[in-house]
């Protein structure tokens, strides 16, 4: 009787039977329950999890749509952040480091590409801060 009620509301009685399910979804959709299952597992972060606007404007987070007050605060931020002597001094700390890890410590490849990487992480924060302050919510945003 369990399973039958659990089947008739579109649920799944057993694991196989979800396994089952899944696979006959499309692969956009198969791709978006996957990544929720293995989400607390693996620590997943996926674009719902990310700053982004919608086509109306709108800016979301975590999946939470921001108020007009919380996206005027985190403009502010940015412009503030962006001109402290902190972000400064974290700039010129991390091209050090990557430089350091590039032409002085690397010994093969892998390890140029470790410092590429600082490099990479660096201008993705960059870039991110540029589209913030000038009012975008979505990443590389070409706005004035």
């Amino acid at each position: 009787m369990k399973n039958w009620l659990i089947e008739k509301l579109g649920g799944f009685a057993d694991i196989d039977s979800a396994i089952e399910a899944i696979k006959e979804k499309d692969g956009k959709e198969k791709y978006r329950i996957l990544s929720l299952a293995v989400k607390n597992l693996f620590n997943t972060i996926s674009s719902e999890d990310i700053l982004k606007e919608n086509e109306y404007g709108q800016w979301r987070f975590q999946d939470k749509l921001l108020q007009d007050e919380e996206k005027k605060l985190l403009i502010e931020e940015t412009k503030q952040f962006l001109n402290t002597r902190l972000w400064k001094v974290l700039q010129k700390d991390v091209e050090y480091q990557a430089n350091k890890k590039m032409f002085i410590l690397a010994e093969n490849e892998i390890q140029v590409a470790a410092g590429k990487l600082f490099l990479y992480a660096l201008d993705a924060f960059r870039t991110r801060l540029a589209s913030i302050q000038k009012g975008s919510g979505t990443f590389n945003s070409k706005k004035k």
